[in-house]
């Protein structure tokens, strides 16, 4: 049989449309094929160094290739999160990112990234709530304490924070802001040197997240006055909320997603969304982070992180402007 050559085009146009779509499920099903490296912008041993050791170990289950937590602290997290948005975006980088970086613009504009453009969303993982502790020898009991004190000896309490525009240090401006008292900020490079310092009595106060200071507490170091939760937290049953003391609006927690560099091929995204979603069903994982102080997000879509990024940095922004924050440089 005579086959013209107009006929053997068709068919061989045929023949490349058709592994075109089955080509695309193989790229999708085969990724990812190396090593994933997992940026955590704070040095190793706070809160979001042990969420990003759990999920790392449960994503690369799913995902059969080893990833790699890399440290890159500084300027709250963003310095991480700039080196992400310049690396390749192929789908083997990956930002843990939180609040801090939502407010960047406002507080390190040195910091030459644009959060909202330069990184896309993959998936929320977990929150954690916040609680406010001081040394166990304080005079301080109470968050009425705390306000009696501060409006007692305006400027004359202090109050740590792993540094400028974190979430500690947006707490403590809430928290003058609402009880409408004035107390002197005191930033640290790593919580490790603020709890040494509240320990040993050198810092009055510091809102710190329940992931990192539970093991103070259990260990009798520092005495918790009140949970930034609208719940009790399981661990701390009678420590009251921040709502129950008259201040409900303090009642926040951090939160982490993963994010990836702007241009990261969809199916990687879609690939890595699958694995974070496979991780907050499992019970066992979920299980794991809850007694770690963490709360488990549920499976959701990159689009819904996004949207928790978009609100985040609207009422942040906003607060900053009120309390009159100045950015770093």
């Amino acid at each position: 049989m005579h086959i013209s050559k107009h006929e053997l085009a068709a068919i061989a146009l045929l023949g490349a449309v058709i592994p075109i779509g089955a080509l695309g499920a193989d790229i999708e099903a085969s990724f990812p094929q190396r090593p994933i490296t997992l940026v955590v912008g704070y040095p190793p041993g706070g809160s979001a160094d042990v969420l990003a050791r759990l999920v790392a170990q449960h994503m690369e289950n799913d995902l059969g290739q080893k990833m790699i937590i890399e440290y890159r602290p500084g300027a709250g997290g963003n310095l991480g999160a700039e080196a992400v948005a310049r690396t390749r975006p192929d789908g083997y980088t990956m930002y843990l990112a939180g609040r801090p970086n939502t407010i960047h613009k406002v507080m390190y504009p040195a910091v030459k990234y644009d959060f909202s453009h330069d990184l896309v969303p993959i998936g929320l993982v977990a929150s954690t709530p916040y609680v406010m502790v001081v040394d166990k020898h304080a005079p301080i009991t109470s968050v009425e304490d705390v306000v009696s004190l501060a409006k007692a000896y305006p400027g004359g309490l202090t109050c740590a924070s792993t540094g400028t525009g974190t979430t500690e240090h947006l707490l403590c401006e809430l928290l003058q802001q609402e009880a409408e008292i004035d107390m002197v900020h005191v930033p640290y490079r790593a919580s490790p040197g603020a709890f040494a310092d509240v320990i040993g009595g050198r810092v009055d106060i510091y809102i710190a997240s329940l992931a990192s200071t539970l093991p103070h507490i259990m260990a009798g170091n520092v005495r918790p006055v009140a949970v930034m939760a609208n719940r009790r937290s399981p661990s701390l049953k009678d420590v009251p909320t921040i709502g129950e003391v008259g201040f409900p609006d303090l009642a926040l927690g951090a939160w982490y997603g993963l994010t990836a560099p702007a241009g990261t091929p969809a199916h990687a995204v879609n690939r890595l969304n699958r694995a974070v979603n496979v991780l907050l069903a499992n019970a066992d994982v979920r299980e794991a982070l809850t007694q770690r102080a963490y709360m488990p997000a549920q499976p959701n879509e990159p689009s819904a992180f996004a949207n928790v990024i978009a609100e985040e940095t609207k009422r942040w922004t906003a607060l900053l402007e009120q309390r009159n924050i100045k950015p770093l440089h």
